[in-house]
């Protein structure tokens, strides 16, 4: 299917291409910058620390913006984000303009700028993708790189003319109006509807979102690929500068280099969906490789041709790697988790900081050009280090989906008492005691990807073989959204379990827990136990038996 598909769809268009206004914008703010606090200090842990201010935010506020973007309106939040960036930026214009940016006035409103792209990012990351069908999201998060690497080809030239013209602020105040354009096509969107049956506190959201991504092998091995990655690459873009420097480059010639990653960007957007068919899973672990050969030649690169060569390199495989991991971390996550999952990749790559800092640090002891090897020299042993470790192969999984015949049934719309315990009790022969405890393993990390705070088994003193689980969860509308998480390899898990017990399935009870010490809780009445068995019987998660059970 071609790379350019989505752009059928109008909505997904407009938005596009407001996005690649912004990042044009965003790519002046990268090159001005740096090139800025060079001018002013000539130290490379300043200049480090201008990319590192930009991108800190992303560690204090990408999880609660993350969780905010599943449960309340995504573009109230893009909003949010977009008019902090904004402000940021126009105040960073006028004290440029007036001689009065210093650099601690560059690193700090720097940092505000990234408090604005932390906020909405998470949102921008998964509001694109819902616009266009299922079958379209890879394509979809392609071209959302597409957009950004087309700007970081051209933004960076035109920054490096600005910037050795003595015109920074001009390229402050382009940034600043570029946000305009994803405001004014997200003003004409209506207010989205959240998904998720239940409305858990920021707290709650997010833990639900770090245990889903822990219990889930797949995405948990690709946050520790993106994260070790933005660590061991961080040095590239935020000591290009220095470096730049060391080569006897001006201003120009430093937009040129940045323009050349940029450009090798696009090229890696044009051809990253061939390289996938051609090369499988080899694709992923070879782009990082080639990354850190590539990072180490710019480093101790003795001639600007030989930087820009490895550069362009550099941004074919940059995209190659991060889109990828991207678009898999996006179809691994059933939509109503996914805001959290994507920030929590985001937090990942939001290491890019403490890389920058790292970097930096070591420049001042070793040079720029040999600091950016060494770090590089991470990225060689990551990507050797990737061929081994099983990754996802984007376009050989689909996103998780319920079974197809699995629906959300009527059943009880509010229980009070919190928390709530779900007890299913199994009657399990002894010869299969050993293959049901392997089962229930796996059935605990079900239980977590889907709501659950706790989760113990027990046995039975008196009768071995009689095994209960018990599950917590935080109230009732918590666990009946977890009827709204069901999907397929959750239904598997349940039907293997449901198989071990001696009769039609297990035995499960519902508890709500009673207050009996505050006094302005609800009565005794109003907490009593409410039960559901029609929706367990329906989803085909474990059934409620409605026999007498003895304790």
């Amino acid at each position: 299917m071609s790379t350019f598909a989505p752009l059928r769809v109008r909505e997904y268009r407009r938005i596009w291409s407001a996005a690649l206004v912004s990042h044009l914008g965003t790519f002046l703010q990268l090159t001005a910058g740096p090139w800025v606090m060079q001018e002013m200090t000539g130290s490379p842990l300043l200049v480090a620390l201008v990319t590192t201010s930009l991108t800190l935010p992303r560690l204090l506020l990408t999880l609660p913006a993350g969780a905010l973007a599943d449960v309340v309106d995504r573009r109230t939040l893009m909003l949010i984000g977009q008019f902090t960036s904004a402000i940021s930026v126009a105040a960073m214009t006028v004290l440029s303009v007036t001689g009065l940016l210093t650099p601690l006035w560059l690193l700090g409103l720097s940092f505000l700028l990234g408090v604005g792209n932390a906020i909405g990012l998470p949102a921008f990351q998964t509001l694109i993708p819902d616009l266009v069908p299922r079958n379209l999201m890879p394509q979809a998060i392609t071209l959302n790189s597409g957009a950004f690497n087309v700007a970081r080809a051209i933004g960076p030239a035109l920054g490096g003319v600005l910037v050795g013209a003595g015109l920074a602020s001009t390229a402050f105040g382009a940034n600043a109006a570029s946000y305009l354009a994803i405001v004014g096509v997200l003003l004409t969107f209506p207010r989205a509807t959240v998904s998720d049956h239940s409305r858990p506190t920021l707290w709650r959201s997010t833990a639900m979102g770090v245990r889903y991504a822990r219990f889930t092998r797949p995405i948990r091995v690709l946050l520790a690929v993106s994260a070790t990655f933005a660590l061991t690459t961080a040095s590239i873009q935020s000591l290009l500068p220095v470096v730049s420097t060391e080569l006897g480059l001006g201003g120009t010639g430093f937009g040129v280099l940045y323009g050349l990653f940029g450009a090798g960007a696009l090229v890696g957007v044009l051809s990253r969906e061939r390289a996938r068919v051609r090369f499988g899973r080899r694709m992923l672990p070879g782009a990082m490789l080639t990354f850190g050969v590539s990072g180490v030649v710019f480093g101790l690169a003795p001639h600007p041709v030989v930087a820009g060569a490895a550069l362009s390199m550099n941004g074919l495989c940059w995209v190659f790697t991060l889109v990828t991991m991207n678009a898999t971390v996006q179809m691994l996550a059933p939509r109503w988790v996914r805001s959290r999952v994507v920030s929590l990749y985001v937090l990942a790559i939001g290491l890019q900081p403490v890389g920058a800092f790292a970097a930096g640090a070591l420049a001042e002891v070793t040079g720029a050009g040999v600091s950016v090897a060494i770090w590089n020299l991470g990225t060689v042993l990551l990507g050797l280090v990737a061929f081994r470790l099983g990754l996802p192969v984007l376009g050989e999984f689909d996103e998780p989906a319920a079974p197809d015949d699995w629906h959300v049934p009527r059943h009880a719309q509010h229980v009070a008492g919190s928390p709530v315990l779900i007890v299913n009790t199994w009657e399990i022969d002894h010869d299969d005691a050993e293959e049901f405890m392997a089962v229930m393993r796996e059935l605990r990390r079900q239980r977590f990807r889907t709501g659950a705070q706790r989760w113990s088994l027990y046995r039975d003193a008196d009768r071995p073989t009689r095994i209960t689980e018990f599950i917590v969860v935080h109230d009732w509308d918590e666990h009946l959204a977890q009827h709204a998480r069901m999907d397929q390899e959750v239904a598997d898990v349940l039907a293997r379990a449901r198989a071990f017990d001696r009769a039609d399935g297990p035995i499960t009870r519902h508890l709500a827990g009673l207050d009996i010490l505050d006094s302005s809780a609800p009565s005794i009445d109003e907490q009593l136990l409410t039960i559901h068995a029609e929706a367990h019987r329906s989803d085909g998660s474990v059934p409620l038996d409605e026999r007498e059970v003895a304790d």
